[in-house]
């Protein structure tokens, strides 16, 4: 699903005019209808007072034909229309369309007493729109301070205002405990820095034009039927060599929890084979702990010295728990000139290279990187917002032909060619030890049966997710582990291979 720029948005709703012959305030009320729809699945106590706060342009339109529909349905509302500017052709006539079903009307000049909604009500953010442009200052910044905190459950209409859709944003800005985002996703939806101020977020479907394909900003968001279209079927005479033979190195004394993590997680990702390079010392453990796994022992007891022949797998996996004492940097650095093959590299693999910046050229290419926002950040340097970050990753990827999957709440996956996705699935219950060296061997076991690393990046980080979301139903986000994801794999698979079926 395409991610969509504040002018992209524009565009394409005056598209939608064009190609279905109707007017601005029909479309206003086809997207409102859509949002008034889905607030009442999520709040059907309709004596629960509800309160929708309405600039003068469009956003406040919506919010107006909500509170009209919402009025119908028997809620208890009541609008503020904030008179900050004058009001659009649209907003006018909702106002009157609002009053002519008894919605209460309140009007808000500048410099008028603060109004509080009524205590465990419900307030409706409708103030401003994703046209944006400016931090809210003034009367106006009082305002939304003042609502933020009000004891009430606020709930914004396609964005927070004062949130700006394809940038930072300062000032005043509505913290929402949820927010209902109209059409096309926004990119600042996936922002860290925003999480305060969204809420949970959800997009509201209504008919639009689809928009046309741009090579020159192709920034989607991974859903379940797209990504099933991913996955490769299986057939009758496949066999264990069909579907690769991974190299995992990882793992070093106190650390051999990460390689066998990791080192099970290729295999759930369906892998045929996976041999782990390991420090002496792990050995009986992994054995142990994963019997399906063969073993390579290192000479030295506790660390990575050095990895033969790594040509002869299919896919390396470097990097959870081998540490960075010496002498294991400069058996990375050999490895990494040692082999063609796709690679997969995370967790100390990421801290050696940050520390050595010279060898991220001896990456083999189209390698994947791992990090996690410090590790990104050691590697490539500080940068000032989330929205900078992500330019520097997709310049990254380009620089050092790699795909550069940066992992946070929303995980961004940026390629060699410029595409950049956001990944939804996953939740805060995967905040815990083990699950980036869950991913890493996800993403390495799907590299090693064939998936071009772009592929296997995007299928990897929504089955992980996926799997974390399952098991967080299972077992609860609080007692979430690291293992638990990796034995909800192959429910996750599962998922994908009905959805794949649907679709057919």
């Amino acid at each position: 699903m395409r991610i969509l720029t504040a002018e992209q948005h524009r565009a394409l709703d005056q598209a939608t005019l064009e190609q279905d012959g109707i007017t601005s305030l029909q479309l206003m009320e086809r997207a409102a209808t859509a949002w008034a729809r889905r607030f009442q699945v999520l709040y059907p106590d309709k004596e629960r007072p509800v309160t929708v706060l309405c600039g003068p342009g469009n956003n406040g339109g919506d919010g107006l034909v909500i509170a009209r529909l919402l009025r119908l349905e028997a809620y208890t509302v009541s609008a503020i229309c904030a008179n900050l500017a004058p009001a659009s052709a649209d907003n006018k006539s909702n106002r009157r369309r609002a009053k002519d079903v008894g919605v209460r009307m309140r009007e808000l000049e500048e410099g008028d007493p603060l109004p509080t909604p009524p205590a465990g009500g419900l307030l409706i953010d409708a103030l401003f729109g994703t046209g944006l442009s400016r931090p809210i200052t003034g009367y106006w910044a009082k305002l939304v301070d003042h609502l933020n905190e009000q004891s009430v459950t606020r709930v914004a209409v396609d964005l927070p205002s004062g949130l700006r859709t394809d940038s930072p944003s300062e000032g005043a800005i509505v913290r929402a405990e949820r927010t209902l985002s109209l059409g096309y996703p926004k990119l600042a939806l996936y922002a860290p820095s925003n999480t305060a101020y969204l809420g949970e977020w959800e997009l509201v479907a209504f008919p639009l034009a689809t928009p046309p394909e741009n090579a020159d900003d192709p920034t989607k968001q991974l859903d379940l039927t797209g990504v099933a279209r991913l996955l490769r079927p299986r057939h009758a005479n496949d066999h264990k060599g069909t579907f690769g033979h991974a190299l995992l190195v990882a793992g070093a004394f106190g650390k051999m929890g990460a390689a066998v993590i990791s080192a099970r997680a290729i295999l759930r990702a369906g892998a045929g084979l996976v041999t782990v390079h390991i420090p002496r010392v792990g050995y009986e453990i992994m054995q142990i702990s994963l019997p399906e796994a063969m073993c390579r022992v290192d000479q030295h007891r506790y660390h990575l010295t050095g990895v033969a022949h790594p040509e002869r797998y299919d896919a390396v996996g470097i990097g959870p728990g081998i540490g960075t004492q010496d002498p294991t940097p400069e058996a990375v650095f050999d490895l990494l000139r040692a082999t063609s093959r796709p690679l997969v590299a995370d967790a100390d693999a990421l801290n050696i290279l940050s520390a050595h910046p010279e060898h991220l050229a001896d990456l083999p290419p189209n390698s994947i990187l791992t990090p996690h926002p410090k590790e990104f950040e050691r590697l490539f340097g500080k940068t000032d917002d989330d929205f900078a970050r992500w330019r520097l990753q997709r310049a990254k990827a380009r620089e050092l032909n790699c795909v550069v999957l940066l992992k946070t709440g929303y995980t961004s996956i940026a390629t060699p060619d410029g595409r950049m996705y956001f990944n939804t699935t996953g939740n805060p219950g995967m905040g815990t030890g083990g699950t980036g060296d869950a991913l890493t061997g996800v993403v390495t076991g799907l590299l090693v049966q064939g998936y071009a690393p772009d592929v296997a990046a995007r299928l990897g980080v929504y089955l992980h997710g996926l799997a974390g979301d399952l098991a967080a139903d299972a077992l609860g986000q609080e007692s979430l582990l690291a293992e638990d994801l990796v034995g909800h794999l192959g429910d996750a698979f599962r998922q994908l291979h009905q959805a794949r079926k649907s679709d057919q």
